[in-house]
């Protein structure tokens, strides 16, 4: 047998060489430290017993380890600088004297505090999860999938009152409007800004904790595999800082997000927020075509003592080739690089793709230098976002932001411009994944414009392009870098002359589809319900609820309904999600059919506003559009049959089921009389009267075995007959004879 290693247990070495035997004893008490001390004597002394434990750990399996490790690793980053602060604010809650005393008095200092708060109680692991929630939010700073930040557009920031009666308020504000099937709970703790450099501002931290929707997972039981279901633990984060005007939200939904954002708006302090979140950006890397040996920016927090580049990469007068300068001292790359060279790429602003820049600055409160290593390359990368220390992630934003190399988004600038709606409407239509710049600039996208926004971002740079020419085959063509850095040029293959297109229109734009969906959210306004959770990647797409004439109704959104196997998907789709009222399905096809399910089809370029009043959409509009469409709505929650013209196909309609395609004489008179009774009032039909003329005694002689014919039709218990039957499935069937002939 091979030597046992201890592998993937660094956190479990980590605790056993910093705490006190109490402390591990302690930690090992946990049912997830349980195996640790399985047959070890807990009775010995400090050092044999430390040794004692770290050969145990030499034979754990993995499902014994990784519980224990994964517990020991929260206990360290609460133990932490940081952690240990979060964790003393957070004990305030315990609200008890003698319990918060136990808690400071606890041997092992920070470590000891940590195991002491997640073994002691439920009351305290309760609190240990609330810690953990409020020291994420400053790593998962900048993860555009888990964070957003809002402002508070008001030069005074609103006071923050925290009571009794406001807890309850936003707890029943977030169970309601998050449609959770349970209340929630919000724990409200104060810490002092650690961005706001020694100011000590206090910003208040809420951290939300609910039940998740029902999820299920795979277990063996008996050699049996079987579903498990069970609801999940969820939480998320709500930050207002006063000092700098700011609400920012961690969640893994990014709806809900904003969902938690508006509530604390309206009910916490009543101020309004941005519409959009601000932790968008993108950045110029031409500054880096200067020296920077004589650039000392002051920033918050630091002192720069010296900024240098460790490598540059660029482009060399193409998209194609490029080439990588990298120095081992600490000389301005930019000044070597003159001193060698002239008219180099690296001195030319638009051919610039990355940088490693190096920062030696002092932290303020310390007496020697840091260093901090920023790697900036295309398309719109940083390595800032995976910082782990808050202090030197924001010290190198603060950097970038004085070098004018981080530029902030304006996300939201366009809402209520019916401008902005259409060309969105128009994206959404065509857009199946990315984009070069000239397929946006020929659906008339205005480019600069939706970057600015955050919903597109810049992809990799186009290297070549086909050309269309009159009565001939495109040809494709080079792409070179012209002079001027906000064009590209290429030869034009029948005239030999040299043509000039937009930069950015070489290039490849990544499409953000759910933030062009946000964009319809946000035209609708407050008057939409935005249900909670992600949006789904199929259509139609759920937007929430409308109210019109004091009723709710339900609002969905698809595109390319032009296509006739597309909007089959989507009429079956909302045939099985049959509600009280006809919906609307608005989409961005300029001539759609009038309904589609029980749902009026609104096609949004009619019903934009005329501009002026702040709004891209016009309400009056959307519900007159509604009013007059919804009496064919209301025809697909009845029970029809469509014959064709000749006779010999027909397509049964049922709600909440999907369409049902026969192509045979005898069987369309049978759902014929089957309807008609149905109509009647009197819904079961007699077996020997619904079969007369079909040379068939009964259904199950006429229909073939692997049709889907009993999903349709039933039998009337306790008599001859039969009748129709509603239950769902889950597509469109097809009769499985083959077609005597087409509708008409």
């Amino acid at each position: 047998m091979g030597k046992k290693t201890l592998n993937n247990v660094h956190s479990l070495i980590e605790l056993t060489e910093k705490a006190p035997v109490p402390v591990i004893r302690a930690f090992c008490a946990l049912a997830e430290g349980a195996p640790l001390v399985a047959g070890v004597d807990a009775t010995q002394d400090g050092d044999a017993f430390r040794a004692a434990l770290t050969e145990r750990l030499r034979h754990l399996k993995k499902d014994q380890r990784d519980p224990a490790e994964r517990e020991a690793l929260r206990v360290l980053r609460l133990s932490s600088t940081r952690g240990a602060e979060v964790l003393a604010a957070v004990a305030l809650q315990l609200n008890d004297a003698d319990l918060e005393a136990s808690f400071l008095a606890q041997e092992g200092a920070n470590i000891g505090r940590a195991v002491w708060m997640r073994t002691h109680s439920d009351d305290t692991l309760r609190l240990f999860d609330v810690a953990e929630s409020i020291l994420n939010t400053g790593d998962i700073r900048g993860m555009k999938k888990l964070y957003d930040a809002y402002e508070v557009p008001c030069e005074d920031a609103p006071p923050f009152v925290w009571n009794d009666a406001v807890r309850k308020k936003l707890e029943a504000r977030l169970t309601t409007t998050m449609q959770l099937d349970e209340p929630c709970e919000v724990v409200h703790v104060q810490i002092d800004d650690d961005a706001g450099a020694g100011t000590g501002a206090p910003v208040h931290f809420l951290v939300v904790r609910f039940t998740g929707e029902m999820a299920s997972v795979l277990r063996m039981t008996n050699r049996r595999r079987e579903s498990f279901f069970y609801y999940p633990a969820r939480d998320a984060t709500i930050v207002y800082a006063p000092g700098r005007n700011l609400v920012e939200v961690c969640a893994h939904a990014h709806t809900r997000r904003a969902i938690l954002a508006e509530v604390l708006s309206q009910h916490g302090f009543q101020r309004p927020l941005s519409s959009r979140p601000l932790n968008r950006c993108r950045y110029d890397l031409s500054r880096f075509a200067q020296v920077l040996k004589t650039v000392k920016p002051a920033i918050p927090g630091a002192k720069i003592e010296r900024l240098y580049l460790a490598d540059m990469t660029s482009l060399l007068g193409n998209t194609t080739h490029s080439v990588t300068l990298r120095i081992d001292t600490t000389e301005d790359l930019q000044d070597i690089a003159g001193q060698h060279w002239s008219n180099h790429p690296f001195s030319r602003p638009d051919a610039i793709l990355g940088i490693t820049l190096v920062t030696e600055l002092v932290l303020e409160g310390e007496t020697e230098i840091t260093k901090l290593v920023i790697a900036l390359d295309e398309p719109n990368r940083c390595s800032l976002q995976g910082e782990r220390d808050p202090r030197l992630r924001r010290c190198g934003e603060a950097i970038l932001e004085a070098l004018g190399v981080l530029k902030p988004l304006h996300p939201g600038a366009g809402v209520g411009d019916p401008k902005l709606l259409i060309q969105v409407a128009a994206l959404l239509e065509h857009a199946h994944g990315p984009m070069s710049g000239m397929a946006l600039a020929k659906l008339g996208i205005d480019i600069e414009r939706f970057a600015d926004e955050g919903i597109i971002t810049e992809g990799d740079r186009l290297s070549e392009i086909e050309v269309k020419v009159a009565d001939g085959e495109p040809f494709t063509v080079k792409l070179k870098r012209s002079s001027d850095p906000d064009t590209m040029t290429y030869t034009d293959p029948t005239t030999g002359h040299e043509v000039s297109m937009p930069a950015n229109h070489a290039r490849r734009w990544r499409i953000d589809t759910n933030w062009l969906r946000q964009e319809l959210i946000q035209s609708l306004g407050k008057s939409l319900q935005v249900p909670a959770g992600n949006f789904q990647s199929d259509e139609p797409v759920f937007l929430g609820e409308l109210e019109i004439e004091a009723c709710k109704i339900g609002l969905y959104f698809a595109s390319g309904l032009t296509s006739d196997r597309h909007f089959a998907r989507v009429d079956t789709a909302l045939r099985l999600m049959p509600r009280l009222l006809p919906g609307i399905l608005l989409t961005t096809t300029p001539e759609p059919f009038p309904f589609a399910g029980t749902n009026v089809v609104v096609p949004i370029e009619s019903i934009l506003a005329s501009g002026g009043n702040g709004r891209a959409i016009d309400l009056g509009r959307l519900a007159v559009s509604y009013r007059h469409g919804q009496l064919s709505a209301m025809g697909g929650t009845s029970i029809r049959l469509n014959v064709s013209s000749d006779g010999y196909a027909a397509v049964l309609h049922i709600p909440g089921k999907a369409p049902w395609r026969v192509t045979n004489k005898a069987k369309i008179t049978v759902l014929q009389k089957l309807v008609e009774a149905y109509h009647a009032g009197t819904p079961h039909v007699n077996t020997k009267i619904l079969m007369q003329d079909t040379g068939c005694a009964s259904p199950a002689n006429l229909f073939s075995k692997t049709s889907p014919w009993r999903s349709y039709l039933e039998k009337v218990d306790g008599a001859h007959a039969w009748q129709l039957q509603v239950t769902k499935v889950s597509e469109i069937v097809e009769d499985p004879e083959k077609a005597e002939t087409s509708m008409a």
